[in-house]
């Protein structure tokens, strides 16, 4: 199991937790999550991409105000470390029929992509941490939550 607080390198930083961010569209908003991925070092030049792609075929929206992007299968080759970033944005985004408050980019390698889902969604599902991740100013709190599976 991939932990989200795996030993040698946590898959989240305060460096990847972005509040108040602004975008107008969901495209702009997948952008920010390749673009803080990639000032990370987690993924190279044309993941960003693979991400708008991805949004394409499925979009990425997983209820409750919350978008998850990631790249496609095949941009898995352009990611250095699994990482995620975590951006609350200042207003909501449309998203299909929906909004989204919260982007949850990911970058992940071989079959971690699954597993990191899979305890995001335990996170996600549980009311009060998703409130707190809607209203928190405190980094180190977010980080906490979503670390804590």
């Amino acid at each position: 199991m991939v932990l989200l607080s795996r030993m040698v390198k946590p898959l989240l930083s305060l460096e990847g937790i972005h509040l108040g961010a602004t975008a107008s569209t969901k495209e702009e908003a997948v952008a920010l999550c390749g673009k803080a991925l990639l000032e990370l070092g987690a993924v190279q030049n044309g993941y960003a991409e693979a991400m708008q792609a991805r949004e394409k075929i499925f979009p990425s929206y997983m209820g409750n105000g919350v978008s998850i992007p990631h790249g496609t299968d095949e941009a898995r080759s352009l990611v250095n470390f699994g990482q995620l970033v975590f951006i609350r944005f200042a207003n909501p985004i449309p998203w299909g029929d929906e909004s989204a408050t919260i982007c949850i980019g990911i970058a992940a390698q071989e079959d971690e992509h699954g597993e990191i889902l899979g305890n995001l969604a335990e996170v996600l599902i549980d009311e009060i941490q998703l409130q707190k991740l809607n209203q928190s100013n405190d980094k180190e709190e977010i980080l906490r939550i979503l670390l804590a599976n």
